[in-house]
């Protein structure tokens, strides 16, 4: 049980939090409610951004307000009359790969970071995540994950461009009580495989939208399967990938999955 603890908590430390890489508060550029919207153009001049957290006496977030809110506004009005309210925001606590997932999800720039009373602590934008994610992909892995495990047994196998092939052996931490292909490591290898016929294509990191999984069949311990992964479709913000999976010639399973390219 403590090898187990101990083993947790150095993956618990690999993993990147918004804390981690927020500007914090006394460095943020806000909004009171009661500010005039002329206050918004002052801070667009002096910051070169666009959009800022507005927050109450309290400093507790209210809204969060950009150029499209203040343009048919006068600028002597509060800005709360402009702002929008209800903003999406984030915890410390809260995982970098999970923020980015919402700003690229919800398409925006900024996001308010808040403590457990929606009190302002700081932002993070859309170039502060992708930097935290560039650095987690080249970080060495002190505790390894099961998602650790199953990828280190990735081989690529051959590419023609847009089909990439790789072989995986399954190990005994692979399977299920049955001794078989567990149906969670079948998804990882599917989307290890979509990921890195995407990243062969297109460099850049990218938001899984959507995994279809249409096919699959047992596949028993310490045999070795070719993953093959197709480019259907590709575009610049989006991506379509059909995955096979082989055992000994015969087809095992099949999948689809879409997901939403970052830009760097």
């Amino acid at each position: 049980m403590i090898n187990r603890a101990i083993y947790d908590q150095l993956i618990k430390k690999e993993i990147v939090l918004v804390e981690d890489i927020l500007i914090p508060l006394e460095k943020t550029a806000y909004l009171y409610t009661t500010d005039p919207i002329e206050r918004w153009y002052e801070l667009n001049r002096e910051t070169r951004h666009s959009r800022f957290p507005v927050v109450d006496q309290q400093l507790k977030v209210q809204g969060v307000v950009t150029t499209k809110d203040v343009l048919d506004f006068d600028r002597k009005l509060p800005i709360e009359k402009a702002m929008t309210k209800h903003p999406i925001t984030v915890k410390g606590k809260t995982s970098v790969a999970s923020a980015s997932h919402i700003m690229v999800w919800e398409g925006i720039e900024l996001l308010p970071v808040v403590d457990e009373h929606n009190r302002l602590q700081g932002i993070i934008s859309r170039q502060d995540v992708l930097k935290a994610l560039q650095m987690i992909q080249r970080q060495p892995q002190v505790g390894e994950t099961i998602d650790d495990i199953i990828t280190s047994q990735f081989q690529e196998a051959n590419s023609d461009g847009k089909e990439e092939m790789f072989r995986c052996t399954i190990t005994p931490q692979m399977t299920n009580h049955l001794g078989t292909l567990s149906y969670g490591v079948f998804t990882t290898i599917v989307t290890e495989a979509a990921t890195r016929a995407l990243r062969a294509y297109k460099r850049g990191d990218l938001v899984i939208e959507n995994i279809t999984i249409y096919f699959i069949k047992p596949v028993q311990i310490e045999s070795t399967i070719d993953v093959k992964a197709k480019l259907l479709e590709i575009g610049r913000k989006f991506g379509k990938v059909d995955v096979e999976v082989y055992n000994e010639g015969v087809v095992v399973g099949k999948a689809l999955m879409m997901c939403q390219l970052i830009d760097r």
